[in-house]
């Protein structure tokens, strides 16, 4: 398996676990909170393309890992479960194809995480829901306004408490800049249906590793 296969599918991997995380925190109210704080800690790593530096504990990548061979592995069999993972991992990589659309939105969305960085780095114990209100803020004020939004389906009870959307839409944002760096790494959609066996066989690889 070469490298850049390597890290295109732990891009992806990303990807499922924003997906996998949102829908966790729809459907049952809680999600996995190490495997969140890991995505959204990535959000504030820029200007590279290296996997090892925006994602530096592949082995916090496990629940995207297993969410995306399992969606792949269940693909076209009907499965719910894989069905909704694989609508919300389609839905955040639209959105960063509409978002790559637009330069504006990209250079703003930059200086406001550029603050947060700045934040977090004066702030050495910033809570994980002050992150999350940060760039959930961000997703809002800048992803907000393309024409593609995505619709979380869960239980309105957990998808209305307190601090909920918050968090969704922070790890959403995570999710978006994973597609990006998918995309960057030469992910295309029709990979996930042209080359799944590929994928599945560089991720099974990827497990023996870590």
């Amino acid at each position: 398996m070469s490298g850049v296969n390597r890290d295109k599918t732990l891009a992806l991997a990303a990807v499922f676990q924003a997906a996998g995380l949102v829908n966790d925190l729809a459907r049952r109210g809680q999600c996995d909170s190490e495997a969140e704080a890991f995505l959204l800690r990535s959000v504030l790593v820029m200007d590279t393309d290296a996997v090892s530096d925006i994602y530096p504990q592949q082995r916090s990548l496990t629940p995207g890992l297993t969410w995306l061979e399992g969606s792949l592995a269940e693909q076209g069999k009907g499965s719910e479960h894989a069905g909704e993972l694989i609508r919300l991992a389609l839905a955040v990589i639209q959105v960063e194809r509409h978002f790559e659309k637009r330069p504006d939105l990209q250079q703003a969305l930059r200086q406001r995480l550029e603050q947060v960085q700045r934040q977090s780095l004066l702030q050495t114990d910033m809570s994980a829901s002050a992150l999350a209100q940060a760039l959930a803020g961000a997703y809002v004020d800048h992803l907000g306004s393309l024409r593609f939004r995505i619709q979380v389906r869960g239980d309105a009870r957990h998808l209305q408490s307190p601090g909920m959307a918050e968090r969704v839409r922070a790890i959403l944002l995570a999710g978006v800049r994973a597609a990006w760096l998918w995309h960057r790494l030469g992910g295309r959609r029709w990979h996930l249906v042209f080359t799944r066996g590929q994928i599945l066989g560089e991720i099974r690889a990827i497990a023996k590793s870590v």
